[in-house]
């Protein structure tokens, strides 16, 4: 049944897994708090069988008792230092709306992806001076940035950046980012007016990416002649099922004749 998840392993064997969560864990220790150390584990263990984890926050935060946007704080410092890989999952079931597959990294991409600081290239001197001829190139390959936090470089610093990036590698239409960014505060803002979900901004972030992913994907599989509309409705769908799921609905009219078309 998850056999699949086999596709996005980047591993042969649970110990080259377990020794890669080890070292990310040595290597960024002063950057992880406990609780990112356990998110980290926890996608560990859930990935020993196939190489690589579909879970929702949700699953994560009640196995390690926390709450879904701790853990969604983990999981994007998590992928801010290249430790693990989020792929948006779509599945043929639920609209195609599913929990997020994710994958640890194997440490010497994280020395690719990562371009040290003059400050950090003369810290790593020191380590560099230690190593032996006879050194394994796995880890000879990555003492360059021992010192490395968040490669800011790599990743766009906002949400409209991001949403370029991907449209720029994918369907190659970055004007068209503009648009879905603004719908994706039109159905944001609306919520974030709320106390209760004022302190979801993170999660609509991380909602506005899913959709786009997913709409991405199904323009390959058919034609979309109106992006901006099917994005709309994915995310709302999104941020309905992730809101208002178990919620009893006191209206009688469904939740999208609340928004504009």
């Amino acid at each position: 049944m998850y056999t699949y998840l086999k596709n996005y392993t980047h591993f042969s064997t649970k110990e080259e897994l377990d020794a890669a969560t080890n070292l990310h864990i040595a290597k960024n220790y002063n950057h992880l708090n406990s609780t990112d150390r356990t998110v980290l584990d926890t996608i560990r263990r859930y990935s020993v069988k196939y190489g690589s984890a579909h879970l929702k926050a949700e699953t994560i935060g009640k196995a390690i008792k926390k709450s879904e946007s701790t853990v969604r704080r983990a999981i994007r410092k998590l992928e801010k230092l290249s430790i693990i890989e989020r792929i948006p999952y779509v599945r043929p079931v639920l609209s195609g709306l599913g929990a997020n597959v994710y994958s640890i990294l194997p440490i010497n991409e994280q020395a690719e992806m990562n371009t040290p600081s003059k400050a950090e290239e003369a810290n790593d001197g020191k380590n560099q001076a230690n190593n032996s001829a006879d050194e394994p190139l796995f880890i000879k390959s990555n003492n360059k940035d021992l010192k490395e936090t968040y490669p800011a470089e790599k990743m766009p610093l906002t949400l409209f950046e991001r949403m370029k990036s991907i449209l720029s590698s994918t369907i190659g239409d970055v004007a068209l980012a503009r648009k879905l960014f603004g719908i994706h505060r039109y159905h944001s803002l609306k919520l974030l007016m709320f106390s209760i979900y004022s302190d979801k901004e993170e999660l609509f972030d991380e909602l506005a990416l899913r959709a786009l992913h997913i709409t991405v994907q199904k323009t390959k599989q058919k034609t979309i002649h109106n992006m901006a509309g099917y994005y709309s409705g994915v995310l709302n769908k999104l941020i309905d099922e992730t809101l208002f799921s178990d919620t009893f609905h006191f209206y009688d009219k469904p939740a999208d004749q609340f928004f504009y078309k």
